[in-house]
């Protein structure tokens, strides 16, 4: 099976350790940023993107390389590749940083994460996941699930406060849940 993965707040718990510096940087306190979709959304009536970026990239450049990971997913991750899984990570990484990809394989080196393919600066998830012939698609994103499983590819989401409400997908909440969910397929 090949399996597309996401990586922020998917693999990783980047929101939860960035919000206290968002706090900070824009002055929004972290009762209201838990109450938010993350990331630009908090601040869309305030920067444009382009501004936005501009703020947050040597930040984002500076904190996301030691965010902690979930727990349990190098592990997971590393029993779906001998189970003979494809692991293909797909990320929207992109304008945010100086150099997506070069970053975020230097952070899964560093942490001895197992992956087939890196993909990042992908907002079109399901366009990526149809070229990579995803078979699974895994992501905290509502949106890229929905799109996702719009085209016919089947998807978990990776649970978090933001998307906790939505039925319309099966919800996972930590990585032991999708290797037994995987192992009894």
């Amino acid at each position: 099976m090949r399996i597309g993965i996401d990586i922020d707040d998917t693999m990783t718990d980047t929101w939860k350790e960035m919000m206290p510096f968002y706090s900070g940087w824009f002055n929004i306190s972290i009762d209201t940023l838990k109450k938010s979709m993350p990331y630009y959304n908090p601040v869309k009536d305030i920067y444009t993107k382009s501004e936005y970026f501009e703020i947050v990239r040597p930040i984002y450049d500076a904190i996301v390389p030691y965010v902690s990971l979930k727990d349990n997913v190098k592990d997971v991750i590393e029993k779906l590749h001998k189970m003979g899984h494809k692991i293909i990570l797909i990320s929207a990484r992109g304008k945010g940083y100086t150099d997506a990809y070069k970053l975020t394989k230097d952070y899964l080196d560093n942490n001895g994460i197992y992956y087939d393919k890196l993909i990042v600066n992908m907002e079109n998830k399901d366009k990526v996941c149809i070229i990579e012939n995803i078979d699974l698609f895994i992501d905290d994103s509502y949106k890229h699930c929905k799109e996702v499983n719009d085209v016919g590819i089947r998807v978990l989401l990776f649970e978090n406060y933001f998307n906790k409400d939505d039925r319309e997908f099966r919800h996972i909440s930590d990585w032991n849940q999708i290797y037994n969910y995987l192992e009894n397929r």
